[in-house]
């Protein structure tokens, strides 16, 4: 376990880097070969799937999103020992809340959801599946009871996220006929997680060189129950946990 003592800038590297593997690895196992989405990118995957799943999606995305503040609050007198980590931080922060325009994100999701025969409410208002709800409250617990590493160890499949979207957004437009303007949320996701644009760094390079400073400087200390591959690896489990289970409650074998 690391203990909360200063490393080489090499050292942290290699420890991202091998963190970032696992969850790569993880999520091709859980995620990309998923039932759900071979039968996705078949176009097999009935419109009724990826209704309740997009809904379901939607919940979890208003958590995470959120508890995003909640760290920017609980993590200042870390962020202000350097005003880049508050400037990179905050930039994504401005990415979510801020582009297209206040309150971020949470128009083009509607939006895409609205393509896919979604009202704004359903959207909005679905009561999650435990199956669903457990991804965001997996990063609750994290950000309310975990280290200070804890939280980005957590969100490093923000990178696996970007190809995640451009799955969705390539099978949705040739295997269901969306067009691109349709699919906006993965678009934006693909460019959001995994490169620069419109001046702000991509959301995987933020959380990688965030990880790298904190080991660094010596900022991670891990503790029994979480440190970094466990907060890593978990997520995409539970996204697999949801896709699954929305398989399951519909029946689909």
């Amino acid at each position: 376990m690391i203990e909360g003592k200063p490393m080489s800038k090499e050292e942290a590297k290699r420890i991202v880097d091998d963190l970032y593997r696992k969850m790569h690895e993880r999520w091709k196992e859980k995620v990309t070969q998923s039932l759900f989405m071979r039968r996705l990118q078949e176009g097999t995957l009935p419109m009724e799937a990826i209704r309740l799943y997009y809904r379901n999606w939607a919940g979890f995305v208003l958590t995470i999103n959120t508890l995003g503040l909640a760290v920017y609050y609980k993590q200042i007198d870390f962020l202000k020992q350097d005003i880049r980590l508050m400037k990179m931080f905050a930039s994504k922060l401005v990415d979510e809340f801020g582009k297209p325009e206040p309150p971020g994100h949470i128009l083009i999701l509607v939006k895409t959801g609205q393509a896919l025969g979604l009202t704004e409410r359903e959207v909005l208002d679905t009561q999650l599946l435990p199956a669903a709800r457990a991804l965001g409250d997996f990063h609750k617990v994290v950000v309310w009871d975990g280290g200070l590493s804890d939280y980005w160890a957590s969100v490093v499949w923000e990178e696996a996220m970007g190809y995640f979207s451009q799955d969705w957004r390539d099978a949705l437009m040739k295997k269901y006929n969306l067009d691109l303007n349709q699919v906006v949320y993965y678009s934006t996701h693909y460019e959001a997680d995994l490169k620069e644009h419109e001046g702000t760094a991509s959301h995987a390079s933020i959380v990688r060189g965030v990880l790298e400073y904190m080991l660094e400087k010596g900022y991670v200390d891990e503790r029994i129950g979480m440190g970094l591959e466990y907060c890593a690896v978990t997520p995409c489990d539970l996204n697999g946990v949801m896709l699954q289970g929305i398989l399951d409650e519909l029946g689909i074998k």
